[in-house]
């Protein structure tokens, strides 16, 4: 059906009220009559106007053009003098503005302008409270475009990517998700929905403009033009990319996307995604005799169905309730354990109508708690997690020493040196007194004597060097 729009013709009255009336524009009389002259003379007019040119006028309407007979009486005959200004108040241009925004999204969408859907107390207010919205999402930065990549493939990609295009605005300021919208046409127009300048189907100006902006409009190639490269960014440097080269000389983003989904993610694709995911809750057992907790087999089944229910948009399908799927949860368990087989009885015995047998999430949560896989992990002998190791000042202290004394049999003296072999460095390092109690240490074990005393020198160099090592494997270790 052709894009058609139009107005229902307004009455003088029913302009002169919309522009007058205080609960509308409120603008004074002899500044609506002073308007015909800058060229709004008929509602429709105000499609030709922004915000730019509102304030335009009235900067016109303060320093009016022309002149005017001078009223005093005293005044030389044919005198004259500056036009007045006009008053037109910040509140009466402001509104202005949002009836100007309002009838170029009704001239968009297609739809008729009425004295219905032009009050400002309902209608109009609504407006522009959704277009601000709308205008501060363009402003803002883009999300990041989806790529394809193995953690995401192609027939989940065009979830996203048809996401991603509901939340980055055109320049049109209409979410660039109308241009890949599956029917180019629109039919006839919805009903208006009470109080709102949009239909009762669609919601919100933003869907509605998705729905049924025109793809006749001169900047409509700019928009399709930009999907384009969004596409060319998700697909770059993978086997996908070929699927888009037709369209690049064109920059035709609506005939690649095309292109692309109907390849990749085609209603026979979509059907096989629904029945892996349907095989998996009908099928897959846990039976709690691995690793792999229950924790993570109910997220299976969440995700299988919020999989079953993307796949749902594309091939008809009944989904399974609530009742349902927790069905399928229980059954799927076959685990002996007694804990959770009587959190599986309290479930199963729970039928009210918010019971958990009718509550997945409830459900879910309900057994947790009985995970045998779970519990085997924070039991296991053997395994401390860190707040149960206990202080390791003690150990450390009973180490220190136990180096010290190692390779030392006769242990250390009087004045804290060491009774063993000391190389040529570390004997420089010791003081008058432990160098003369170490040598009367040798002396007195014949440690200094012969070659015993060259062999004692060996073993006590081995022990030296020993300690240095267990010393620093020990510090390490105490870091760690």
């Amino acid at each position: 059906m052709s894009h058609v729009f139009g107005t229902m013709p307004l009455t003088a009255a029913q302009t002169t009220a919309l522009l007058e009336q205080d609960t509308q524009m409120g603008i004074p009389h002899a500044t609506v009559v002073q308007l015909q002259q800058e060229g709004i003379t008929i509602v429709d007019d105000l499609i030709d106007f922004d915000k730019d040119t509102i304030e335009q006028i009235a900067a016109n309407l303060r320093r009016p053009a022309g002149r005017v007979p001078d009223p005093n009486p005293n005044a030389a005959p044919g005198a004259t003098i500056p036009m007045p200004s006009f008053v037109f108040g910040a509140k009466s241009q402001t509104r202005l503005v949002t009836a100007a925004e309002l009838l170029r999204y009704y001239k968009e969408v297609g739809r008729l302008t009425t004295p219905g859907n032009i009050q400002w107390a309902t209608v109009m207010k609504n407006f522009a409270a959704q277009w601000k919205a709308l205008k501060d999402k363009k402003k803002a930065d883009e999300p990041e475009v989806p790529k394809i990549t193995k953690a995401l493939p192609v027939i989940r990609w065009t979830e996203a990517f048809r996401d991603y295009l509901h939340h980055t605005i055109g320049v049109r300021t209409i979410p660039l998700a109308y241009v890949i919208r599956p029917d180019e046409d629109v039919p006839a127009i919805g009903t208006i929905a009470a109080a709102t300048p949009h239909s009762t189907e669609h919601g919100s100006i933003e869907d509605e403009l998705i729905a049924r902006a025109s793809h006749a409009n001169p900047l409509y190639r700019e928009d399709n033009s930009a999907v384009y490269h969004k596409l060319e960014e998700a697909t770059r440097a993978t086997s996908y990319a070929a699927s888009i080269k037709p369209y690049q000389r064109a920059k035709n983003g609506r005939g690649a996307w095309l292109a692309l989904s109907n390849q990749y993610a085609g209603r026979d694709k979509w059907e096989a995604e629904m029945n892996r995911h349907e095989q998996l809750l009908h099928t897959r057992i846990w039976k709690g005799q691995s690793n792999f907790t229950l924790e993570r087999f109910i997220t299976q089944h969440r995700n299988a169905y919020v999989s079953m229910q993307a796949a749902a948009d594309h091939v008809t399908y009944q989904l399974p309730n609530e009742h349902s799927r927790v069905g399928y949860l229980l059954t799927a368990i076959q685990c002996g354990d007694a804990g959770l087989q009587a959190a599986m009885s309290s479930i199963k015995t729970d039928q009210a109508p918010l019971g958990l047998r009718n509550n997945f999430e409830a459900a879910a949560s309900h057994l947790l708690p009985y995970d045998p896989v779970q519990k085997k992990r924070t039991d296991r002998t053997g395994k401390r997690d860190h707040a149960d190791i206990s202080d390791l000042t003690g150990r450390v202290e009973q180490i220190d020493l136990e180096i010290s004394a190692f390779g030392a049999k006769k242990g250390i003296g009087k004045t804290g040196v060491h009774l063993r072999y000391h190389n040529g460095d570390d004997y420089k390092k010791l003081s008058k007194d432990q160098k003369d109690e170490l040598r009367e240490w040798r002396t007195k074990t014949g440690q200094g004597k012969g070659k015993s005393d060259s062999n004692a020198k060996k073993k006590q160099r081995v022990a030296f060097e020993t300690e240095k090592a267990i010393a620093s494997a020990v510090t390490m270790q105490v870091e760690e």
